[in-house]
């Protein structure tokens, strides 16, 4: 056994001695494999990852929805109108006691006029309704044949008062006195008329004793006892005495007439006095009247001369600056924006947008005096869309009007904070539709794919 260990031992070779260079290379061999073992495999979990998490954007882009939004700007107004303060007449300013900006009550004071014209204007005018009604009550005393009361005027017309009464007895003395002439021609003519009666009386005995005369020298002249003579000397005294006493009857009837007519004429003096009286009365009374309704507008516009506002809410457009300056009659002074009324939301929608819009759809407002990032904005609701266009004065572009009611009328959470004020800007997101984010990334490409290869 020892023999063949050592036989086998005789039959092998000797060890080879391993070079330095060749462990080298072997070494290096084996790290440029594992090398390229290990990069291909973090490349294919690369690859794997970047599929995985492309595919998981896709999923979910796929089903993620955005918003579409028409951006439109707009303004804070109220749905009342705005009201303009103006002054029918105008005048001088005394006091000027608001300021741009300022938030002013219902029936507040904002503007004093000078009164000093209107308070002459109106006390002329209160002088001359006096002077009407003592006149009215002058003729009316005259036309009534009473006594006038002068006391319905205040003690400060003292002159009007005296006035009137020294023309009221004036026309009293004056219709005393053509009383007294037409009566003294009555009594005249009644006298006259006493005198006639009783010469008709004498008269006309004397024509009987003619008459008779008369007839007895007739017969003696038939019978021849007396000459032709005697008998028509007795027929002209007849006769003369019969003519006398017709000329007297008719002088008679003369005189009655003319007392007749004095007497008329009496009754007339009083008659036409009073109508004069009262159709005067009747004239002062229509003046009077006309008096009565400007002194209505005097007072009107004293009343007036503190401009005041209609409603609650800001002075904008403040147009008068200096005390004791002039305000034009009929001028606007100032505008006031109602605040009590509801606030909305004038927007501009641009003609782009228009065909996207319609009433009923969902707004979120951002007033930009606030801060979105930090108070948030209003959500709202679009209430109208014009149906015509409108022209911008400032850049010519047209545009539609769209009025957004606001759900509520302050920024943030705080009621009492943060108040949306008429005038303020605010940018309107109209929310038009929704689509996926997928949809939205996709547009410029589906866009950019039906439009190409048209060009010439």
């Amino acid at each position: 056994m020892s023999e063949q260990a050592v036989d086998t031992m005789d039959t092998t070779e000797p060890p080879r001695k391993v070079r330095r260079g060749d462990r080298q290379t072997r070494f290096l061999a084996q790290s440029v494999v594992l090398e390229e073992a290990g990069s291909s495999g973090l490349i294919r979990i690369a690859m794997v990852t970047i599929v995985v998490v492309i595919c998981a954007f896709l999923v979910w882009s796929a089903v993620t929805n955005v918003d579409e939004v028409a951006i439109a700007s707009g303004e804070v107004v109220p749905t009342g109108q705005v009201q303009s303060i103006q002054h029918l007449e105008g005048g001088l300013i005394a006091e000027i006691l608001i300021s741009e900006g300022e938030i002013v009550e219902k029936e507040q004071v904002l503007v004093r006029l000078d009164p000093s014209a209107a308070a002459a204007e109106l006390n002329q005018m209160k002088a001359r309704r006096a002077g009407l009604e003592l006149q009215r009550e002058r003729l009316r005393a005259l036309g009534t044949a009473d006594e006038p009361d002068f006391s319905l005027v205040g003690p400060e017309y003292r002159q009007l008062i005296d006035d009137q009464m020294s023309i009221y007895q004036s026309a009293v003395d004056a219709a005393d006195n053509r009383r007294k002439v037409v009566v003294a021609q009555i009594e005249q003519r009644k006298q006259e008329m006493a005198l006639l009666d009783e010469r008709e009386d004498t008269l006309s005995r004397t024509s009987d004793l003619r008459l008779e005369e008369f007839e007895m020298r007739e017969d003696l002249f038939r019978r021849g006892l007396t000459t032709r003579i005697s008998y028509l000397d007795a027929k002209r005294a007849l006769n003369d005495t019969r003519g006398e006493l017709a000329n007297l009857i008719v002088e008679r009837q003369q005189t009655r007439e003319s007392l007749i007519e004095q007497e008329t004429r009496l009754e007339e003096i009083d008659t036409d006095a009073r109508e004069q009286a009262l159709a005067e009365m009747g004239a002062v009374t229509n003046e009077l009247a006309q008096v009565n309704e400007t002194l209505s507008r005097l007072f009107d516009r004293e009343r007036r001369l503190e401009i005041v506002s209609p409603v609650r809410g800001i002075v904008k457009g403040l147009q008068i600056h200096t005390v004791g300056g002039v305000a034009p009659p009929g001028a606007v002074i100032l505008e006031v924006v109602p605040l009590d009324k509801e606030l909305v939301v004038e927007t501009r929608i641009t003609t782009r947008d228009v065909g996207h819009v319609r009433v009923g759809q969902p707004v979120t407002l951002k007033v930009t005096t606030f801060d979105f990032a930090r108070y948030g904005g209003i959500s709202g609701e679009l209430r109208d869309v014009s149906a015509s266009t409108f022209i911008d004065e400032a850049t010519g572009d047209p545009y539609y009007k769209g009025i957004v009611a606001m759900d509520r009328g302050y920024v943030g959470f705080d009621p009492e904070k943060n108040r949306v004020m008429p005038g303020m800007t605010v940018q309107a997101d109209i929310k038009t539709g929704r689509k996926t984010l997928l949809e939205y990334l996709m547009k410029p490409v589906v866009s950019s794919v039906k439009t190409a290869f048209r060009e010439r």
